[in-house]
């Protein structure tokens, strides 16, 4: 079972059996899924602001190969989707929001045009249902040439890691997922795994024979990103029939981040109208 958080009444609670907290169906649920090199508890402090609502319970995920869960050889969006359906079944849900960011977000439209009975409204964050180039190449081999056998500090590892990635945001974000254990360093993640898999995640999966979904999407946007453009539109309206966009401007690709305040004002607006 991957690795999951739950937020109501404004705080992470405790989770002890399926159906727990999801047999109120007066609740309104939503399961985020994060970025490559992401984890669920980069989302903590919009879902205990989002979770603050008596009717709203979000649930973070960690993805296949993120987020401490037993490392697994093989990634894609099919198997993440997989994945995520076990654990919709574990907690009985039967009709939640979906919001996924970067490669969270095509995951999310993966499960809306596949399994549509899960789902009911859906927010993409700065990505678009098509191929990228695979320019993250230069990220996991920095990473991986991170010996972690002389890393006695954290300070060390983003002094090395420097050398290949100036942004100091982006050198944080990465080493996130640097753990230390029993007085060693180790990654929560599986880099060989997904550099494997890389043009796969980079790429939206060919899926064949599906009909559009018809329930209400909304996609938001970095005006400064790359991810999403106006020309991109009209490839969303062949998957969703109920496509709405939201330009954050001065945002980048990490906008919740970059602009939180404009991005859960759009994100709560959509979900409770």
């Amino acid at each position: 079972m991957i690795n999951f958080q739950i937020y109501k009444n404004g705080k992470e609670i405790e989770f002890e059996k399926p159906n727990e907290y999801f047999s109120d169906k007066m609740l309104q649920t939503l399961f985020i899924f994060h970025g490559l090199y992401g984890r669920g508890k980069n989302w903590q402090t919009f879902s205990k602001k989002l979770s603050k609502k008596e009717n709203q319970i979000v649930v973070t995920v960690d993805l296949r190969n993120h987020g401490g869960n037993d490392f697994k050889e093989d990634m894609s969006y099919i198997l993440m989707m997989n994945d995520v359906i076990n654990l919709f079944n574990y907690l009985e849900i039967e009709n939640t929001n979906l919001l996924g960011h970067s490669m969270g977000g095509k995951l999310a439209m993966v499960i809306a045009l596949l399994e549509p009975k899960y789902v009911n409204k859906v927010i993409i964050a700065d990505i678009a249902p098509i191929d990228y180039d695979n320019n993250e190449n230069q990220i996991i081999n920095a990473l991986l040439n991170i010996n972690l056998s002389l890393i006695r500090k954290r300070n060390e590892a983003d002094e090395v890691l420097s050398k290949y990635i100036d942004k100091k945001f982006l050198r944080s974000f990465l080493l996130q997922n640097l753990e230390l254990l029993d007085g060693k360093y180790k990654w929560s993640i599986n880099l060989i795994a997904i550099k494997k898999s890389l043009n796969d995640l980079r790429r939206f999966p060919t899926i064949k024979k599906i009909n559009k979904f018809d329930k209400e999407v909304l996609c938001v946007y970095g005006g400064n990103s790359e991810y999403v453009k106006e020309e991109h539109f009209n490839i969303f309206r062949k998957f969703f029939s109920k496509i709405y966009f939201h330009e954050i401007k001065d945002a980048d690709h990490f906008l919740h981040i970059e602009k939180p305040l404009e991005f859960y004002e759009a994100s709560n607006k959509f979900l409770n109208n």
